[in-house]
């Protein structure tokens, strides 16, 4: 199927990633495609370069940001340097009034291969619980832990030790323990076991179906190069006729008609821009960015659209609530003469439950070989010169998740983000719990040699306590949960990821999801990406 022309040219040009060579050099307004995909994160960048995998389908793959060729890309230990540049949309949220008022810094993935080309190269793939929990809220068995472990297996090309019933070879992504792992996470490994969290070969394996459980961390690197969603299921299709990337350029809204998508609105160069779909949309923008276009376009909680003048498509209350995150509360100590790591990523993870979800873990940590606090934990405790960081982090409870608001119609105007965060009062039960667990594990037998002393927050006193977790919590970068799956009346999405009430667009990335994955989220949106390739093929045939 060939793109059509239904309009004359438009004056300005998007930019089409550099390595399309042979390809025409921008797009023409009124274009149509078979499949437009917005937004070329984790999710997008599956679900694009599946479609595109069938050379009788034409695909649009839009990005709000540049190309991927950037040694910080390439090298996950430089992920940090992406942090306020080009690379990010540097969010910050309204003040948190459970957070002493505080702006938090929320950043997400910009540019070709999104959220995966920036962060620390994590392979977390979620618990059985997590899936068989997206099952059930969806109605739709092919959401659980059974029929998502052949995604996984197809995604993978493991390289650790062989487990035949949870691990693939031969797929896109290769995943490997993490290597040469340093003196300071095995240590960390053995603290955790000193007070009772079992060690595990791999952190993906059977852990992934246990209550606690700690390991080496795995991560998608091969040769020392980060491997993005991106660069594994698109790149190497680039330059074929039936694939677009355009880069730089916004998504403005869908345009819909009658019920149904019939494409998008797109800024390129401050000019507006269209390109039609013959079968769907699919909107891959992230927790942030995807309830921002449906609102734009109409679609979300009427009182909201009103408000900013949008006319009202389909009324749908839940676009933009139930913002879910892993909140981060990192714990300090300085450190001996004993040799630290380089910075930046964590060669090891720890998981353990508590009440809230019985069976699965509700806690996950890392640790950082650097002083990864807030800018107001770190005014409270200054950082040692030599110091390192446990980093545990735990999911939100209904009572404490957020909400994406607009502040404009313009696509270019950052949303209102309310994280909402420790507004339950027993998510700060929980909170005080994760730092105990963290000051008995950093203060163990087994990190002796690493340990100086404690820095931060170096006490049990409730009230003290409660002051350090309000001034140190902060986001793991994991938002989800914006325009969740399910069949009740606060639902965005069915179990086919359609929009409910509009024919021909879906959603697929973190947003559909009910609650956070007990992890790292770049690995579960690839799934959600197969899920929705699985889903749209289907249809088809």
């Amino acid at each position: 199927m060939t793109m059509k022309r239904n309009s004359t040219p438009a004056d300005g040009a998007a930019e089409v990633f550099p390595s399309q060579h042979g390809m025409a050099d921008r797009i023409e307004d009124g274009l149509t495609f078979d499949y437009i995909v917005c937004g070329a994160g984790s999710s997008g960048s599956v679900v694009a370069g599946k479609l595109a995998a069938d050379s009788a389908v034409t695909v649009l793959l839009v990005e709000s940001g540049g190309d991927d060729d950037d040694v910080r890309v390439h090298d996950p230990d430089l992920w940090p340097a992406n942090l306020g540049t080009e690379r990010t949309w540097d969010y910050v949220t309204e003040q948190n009034q459970y957070a002493n008022g505080r702006r938090i810094a929320y950043s997400t993935g910009r540019g070709l291969g999104g959220g995966g080309a920036i962060n620390a190269g994590v392979w977390a793939r979620g618990h059985r619980n997590d899936w068989d929990s997206y099952a059930e809220v969806s109605g739709d068995p092919a959401w659980g832990y059974t029929h998502v472990l052949d995604h996984y297996r197809d995604i993978e090309d493991w390289q650790g030790t062989p487990d035949h019933a949870r691990r693939g070879t031969g797929g896109p992504m290769k995943v490997r323990p993490a290597q040469d792992v340093h003196p300071l996470f095995t240590t960390f490994l053995d603290g955790a076991e000193q007070i009772g969290i079992s060690r595990f070969d791999s952190s993906n394996g059977i852990l992934m179906e246990s209550e606690s459980g700690s390991a080496v961390r795995e991560e998608n690197i091969d040769n020392g190069v980060r491997q993005t969603p991106y660069r594994r299921y698109v790149a190497h299709r680039v330059g074929r006729p039936n694939l677009t990337v355009l880069t730089h350029t916004t998504v403005s809204r869908v345009v819909l008609s009658a019920g149904r998508a019939r494409g998008v609105e797109l800024v390129c160069d401050g000019k507006p821009l269209r390109a039609y779909a013959m079968q769907e949309v699919v909107l891959s923008l992230g927790a942030l960015g995807t309830p921002a276009v449906l609102m734009r376009s109409g679609i979300g909680d009427e009182n909201e659209l009103r408000a900013h003048g949008i006319p009202v498509v389909q009324h749908l209350s839940g676009v933009g609530r139930n913002l879910d995150d892993h909140i981060r509360l990192p714990c300090m100590w300085e450190a001996t003469d004993t040799p630290l790591p380089m910075p930046t990523r964590s060669q090891a993870v720890c998981f353990w439950e508590d009440e809230t979800r019985p069976g699965s873990p509700e806690f996950v940590m890392y640790v950082s070989p650097a002083p990864s606090v807030s800018p107001e934990s770190a005014a409270q405790y200054p950082p040692p010169e030599r110091c390192f960081t446990l980093m545990p982090a735990m999911r939100l409870r209904r009572g404490s998740r957020g909400r994406v608001r607009l502040a404009s119609t313009d696509p270019l105007a950052k949303p209102r983000i309310e994280t909402n965060f420790l507004a339950d009062p027993d998510d700060l039960r929980s909170a005080r719990a994760v730092v105990a667990m963290a000051r008995e594990v950093g203060n163990s037998r087994a990190l002796r040699p690493f340990v100086k002393r404690e820095a931060a927050p170096a006490t049990s006193a409730t009230d003290e306590v409660e002051a350090f977790v309000r001034n140190a919590v902060e986001t793991y970068w994991h938002q989800s949960g914006t325009c969740r799956i399910g069949r009740d009346d606060g639902a965005v999405v069915d179990a086919q990821l359609k929009v409910y009430g509009i024919e021909g667009l879906r959603v697929a990335d973190a947003s559909v999801l009910p609650h956070v994955t007990v992890a790292n989220t770049m690995a579960p949106s690839m799934v959600i990406g197969e899920r929705a390739v699985e889903i749209l093929t289907g249809e088809l045939r």
